[in-house]
Order: structure tokens, then sequence, then C-alpha cells
């Protein structure tokens, strides 16, 4: 087992008057719960290890009566001694032993734990990067230059190109080496941050990227009220479960989740039963809607039960009353409401033929084959979270439902229920074969072909070159594409029951995959170069490179929904039909405020710090002149 060693030792005098009544990492995130009860459950979820403690003696006694021999305590024997120190003195106990490294300080997800612990490699250090720290982190916090995916500096003075350090250091065998010399060299003041530069000289620092994930340093009282929030933040999102589809994970969950911490906080003592059959009752009056042809309230009825279904489990985590009755219930309740609004959708419509009938025969069978197939697989070991990638989960089909009802269009939501999951069950057969003959695959080979021949020349003239060119090529295939349309648009090539294909359709799938073809090229073009422009504008902006690619790369999102709002609904309007062009309008629409929020939150994020100094300033300001 893994120990884990936490430095407590530092003495946050940012902290005060705060620290001089507890030890930083003693204060509270919510009544009760600590910063260390906070880190000590991270470890706990995932693995029972041996936990020490580095902590200054005058600590001793109130750390012993919050740990309650949950961890070995190691005093400190000087006054005045760096973080690297306080590792050396946990070193002595564990010898030449690997270990985790963590900091007292730090509120932080599961998943970084989780990441960590997975990797496999043979650095001495491997520590985690974010790359898309806050204005204000990547100023305070310890930068990491990277070559190749190795680290090659660790500084805190140093430009922040390419992230931080997020307080979170596996050590291996040959780490005691590297953490004495650098206490040898630089006496009791030596840093983490000088044995990683040692081992960094030796090509033995590698780093994990945890860009994305929660975490927050508290060094200061502004700190320690923004840890509360992130704490809150990380509770919420780890609600979230991995194999949740599409829409549950960027609709449904955003807002059951934030149902479900609102309840916590507030108190309310919610039983998952009665949350469970809330949804069921909302899906089978859905249902009932549906089949009287009052569609849009029918349909927000079956989103709703969709996001209710997650509050269920989500209550039943954060009371921790998660029992496998509930879960089975939960299943069987979802199932029969599903199948109930498959019966609304077909008996809404004004003539159910025998190929309808089929489709409908064949929605309600895909509502149990996805749960049966979804379950085998997990029985036996194999990861469903690619499979969830097909749009035919449970979040998605009630979505579709949902859209089709607000179109009045109840049939393409029945097509959709019929057809899509049949790609979801192929795939689940493909996986399970896979796994039938060991998951062997043979591997490509991701490297330039030898010799590798260096021709001189300027990559941003390349990238402009092929962003002209495909530019070009775009604009004359869509030409010659409707030059010929007037000549044979009208045709009709299949008829089957009602249901016609023409040359339209032909037409419009053509233009479709032009624009997807030389658009993905444009974009790749367009991306080398943002690319370029991000590195020379890390010292102006300071913020790291992969923040200012994720700003620029929003706003290029944003200019390229636009043109496709302009361009996509007329022409489907024109060649297929107006529902078509209305679908594929709501679709652009909701793309634009995904992008605009993310855009809008990194913003926030990146330079949210240094917002309310402006704001702080211009309040002293007028309070100043008023006085």
């Amino acid at each position: 087992m893994l120990p884990v060693v936490i430095i407590a030792g530092g003495t946050a005098s940012r902290l005060e008057p705060y620290s001089g009544e507890t030890h930083k990492c003693l204060m509270e995130l919510e009544p009760n719960v600590t910063v260390l009860d906070f880190i000590l459950n991270r470890i706990e979820k995932i693995t029972s290890p041996r936990i020490l403690i580095v902590i200054k003696p005058q600590f001793k006694n109130i750390f012993e009566k919050r740990l309650k021999g949950k961890a070995e305590l190691i005093e400190t024997d000087v006054e005045e001694f760096g973080n690297l120190y306080s590792v050396s003195l946990a070193m002595k106990r564990l010898g030449a032993s690997p270990f985790l490294l963590l900091m007292s300080d730090h509120v932080f997800e599961r998943s970084i734990l989780d990441r960590v612990l997975s990797l496999k490699s043979q650095a001495t250090f491997t520590v985690c990067l974010d790359k898309k720290p806050s204005r204000a982190e990547a100023r305070e916090g310890l930068k990491l230059a990277l070559k190749d995916e190795a680290v090659v500096n660790a500084d805190k003075t140093t430009l922040p190109q390419h992230g931080i350090d997020t307080g979170m250091i596996l050590c291996r065998e040959d780490s005691k080496a590297y953490v004495e010399r650098a206490i040898e060299n630089f006496g009791f003041k030596a840093t983490i941050a000088d044995a990683l530069n040692l081992a960094a000289a030796d090509g033995k620092v590698d780093c994990v990227d945890v860009t994305g994930k929660l975490w927050k340093d508290v060094d200061t009282p502004e700190d320690l009220v923004a840890a509360r929030k992130v704490y809150w933040q990380i509770l919420r999102k780890e609600l979230t479960k991995p194999e949740d589809g599409l829409v549950s994970r960027y609709l449904n969950r955003p807002i059951s989740t934030r149902i479900s911490i609102m309840a916590y906080r507030r108190g309310f003592r919610i039983e998952p039963l009665t949350v469970t059959l809330v949804s069921f009752i909302l899906g089978l009056l859905a249902s009932l809607l549906l089949a009287m042809r009052a569609f849009i309230l029918g349909g927000l009825l079956v989103q709703a039960a969709s996001i209710i279904d997650g509050v269920d489990g989500e209550v039943a985590r954060l009371y921790h009353k998660a029992t496998p009755w509930g879960g089975y219930l939960d299943s069987v309740l979802d199932r029969v409401s599903d199948i109930a609004i498959v019966a609304g959708l077909t008996l809404s419509l004004p003539i159910i033929d025998d190929f309808t009938l089929l489709f409908a025969i064949l929605a309600a069978a895909n509502v149990i084959f996805v749960s049966y197939a979804t379950h085998n697989l997990s029985s036996l070991g194999v990861g469903t979270e690619r499979l969830r990638k097909v749009p035919a989960t449970r979040d998605v089909r009630l979505f579709v439902v949902f859209i089709a009802s607000l179109l009045s269009l109840p049939i393409l939501g029945l097509y959709y229920l019929a057809v899509v999951p049949i790609f979801y069950l192929c795939y689940s057969l493909a996986l399970a074969y896979r796994m039938r003959r060991g998951q062997i695959k043979v591997e490509r080979v991701r490297r330039e072909p030898k010799p590798e021949v260096l021709i001189e020349r300027k990559e941003i003239s390349s990238k402009i070159e092929s962003l002209i060119s495909n530019s070009i090529k775009l604009d004359l295939s869509l030409l010659v594409i409707n030059m010929i349309a007037p000549a044979v648009s009208g045709i009709t090539l299949i008829s089957l029951n009602g249901l016609a294909l023409s040359s339209d359709h032909l037409l419009t799938t053509l233009n479709l995959m032009v624009v997807i073809y030389f658009g993905y090229r444009i974009m790749m073009a367009l991306k080398a170069v943002i690319d370029i422009i991000a590195k020379r504008l890390v010292g102006v902006v300071g913020v790291t490179e992969t923040t200012l690619k994720h700003m620029l790369v929003d706003c290029l999102y944003i200019v390229l929904t636009a043109l496709l709002w302009v361009y996509l609904p007329p022409q489907l309007n024109t060649y297929v039909g107006e529902w078509a062009s209305r679908v594929a309008a709501l679709i652009i629409f909701a793309f634009f405020l995904l992008i605009l929020y993310d855009l809008a939150k990194l913003l926030y994020r990146t330079f949210g710090d240094f917002y309310k100094g402006i704001v702080g300033k211009i309040a002293k300001k007028l309070h100043e002149d008023s006085q």
C-alpha cells in the first residue's frame, strides 16, 4: 500500500489573525468538515494507506485529538525550515519506499488522485500539472517548464508558459537521494522545487495533466473563502458518473446536481426512494400527455423526469444511503417509464400502419436491450465509457423525445428510438468480441518516418498556406454543387410508404460533406496559427499558453457558429424542409450558448481575481472621496 505524506509544518503567516486560533488545515470548509478532514476523505475513498503528517510540536495535542489515530504524527525539530525539510523527516521513517506527497492546505477532487496513482512511469518524481490556472494562481504557484512532456524546470519566478504544480507529487524509490542532496546544497530552507530541479536536470521528473480538475491552495483569508466555494463545486462534480451519457453530462447533471447540493446544504432530509417515485410518475404523466397530443407539456415532463432521475442517486450518495435495492428499483421503473413514453409517442400519431408499428416495437425493445447490454458488459469487466458516447443512452433518448415533442414531430422521436440504439448494441457486441479475443489489436506507430527530412520553412507560413488553399477549395466545391443543383433537383430516387429520398437530399448531404471536410482542414490550420500566437502572448497576458489557446479557440468557434447559423438552416429549408431547418437552428443555437458559456467561465476563472481587484480599488477610491 503506497504511504501518503502530508506536510503541515508551515507558519501560515498570510492567514493571520485566523491562523493564530488554529492550524490552517483545521479550518472548516463546512461545519465539522476541515481541510484536513476533506483530504483524508479523498485518500480513504481511493485506498487505505499509511498516512504520515509532519507538524510543528505546538500543534501535537490538537492534531491527536482530531485524528484519533488515523495518521502518524511527525514533529519538526528546528524553528525555520523549508517545505523540503518536512519531506525529509517523513522519509526517515519510510526509508527508500515510494510515497505520495500532499500539501495540508490544498483541497482537490478525487479524480486528481486517481490520475496520478494510475500513471505508469519510471520517473523519480511525478507532479500534477494544471495548464489552465487563473492569472492569480499562475502568479503565485510553482511554474513548471516542459520539454517533450518532461519537466525541465520548476520555479515560482518564471513565466507561466506551460502551467503550474497543484501540490500533489508521487515520489518513487530514488527520490530520497535528490531530497538529501537538495538539503545538503541549500540547507534547512531548501524547497521541494530545489529537489525537483536536481532530478529534472537528470531527466527524472514527469507530469500528469490534471487541467480542468478542481483544486485550491489556501494561503490567505481570500483563498479560504474561495476554497469553501471550490469544496461545494467538488462535491457537486463528484456526483457526476464517468458513465453518464452526453445529455446527462452537459445538461441534466448541471441541473440535478445543483438541486441535490442545495437540498444537502440546507439540511433537507430527502429520501432517494421518494425522488425515484416522483421521476417515475412524471414519466407516466408525460406518456399520457403525448398520447393526447399535448406535445409541448408532454415533452417538458419527459425532460423533467430525465433530470429528476439523476437526483435520487445523487441524494443517496450525499447522505450515504445508496443501496443495491434502490438501484434495482430505479432501473426497473426507468424501463417501465420508457416503454410508456414509446407507447405515448405511437398513440399520438394520426395513422398507425404496419411500418410505424414495427418501429414502435423496435423502440420499446431497444429500451430493454440497451440497459441489458450495458449491464452485461459491466459484469464482464468491460468499461462502458466509450460505449456511452453513442447517443443512445436513456438521457439522450429522452432528450430527443423532448425535442421532437417541442417540434410537434413525434414520428421523428419514434424513428430515433427505433434506429440509433441498434448502433449502440452493435458496438457493445464488438466490445464483447474484442474481450473474447483478449483485446488484441495492432497499435499504429505514431512518429515521423525515418529518415526525417528537415526542410527549413517557417511553420506559420505553411499553416497560412493551408488555410488559404483549403478556403479556396471549399468555395470552388460549393460553387460547383450550387451550379449543378438546378439541373438535378426535384428528382425522386426512392419512395417507400410515404417516405421519399430525392436528389435534393443528396445535394444537401454533399454540401454538408464538403463543408465538414474542408472546414475541418481550415480549422486545423487556424488552430495551428492560434498555437503560435498564444506562445507569443504568454508574457504579455500573464497566463499559460494552454489557457490562451482555449480562449482563442472558443472565439474561433463562436465565429464559425455564427457562419453556420447564416448558411446551414436556409440550405436545409430549401432542400429538405422546414423541420430540418428548425432542428439545425436549435442545435446551432445550443452549441453557440455552450461555447459562449465556456468562454465566459474561462475568462472569469482566469481574470476573476484581477477583475475583483479593480472593483475593490474603485470602491476604495469612491469611499475615500466620499469622506
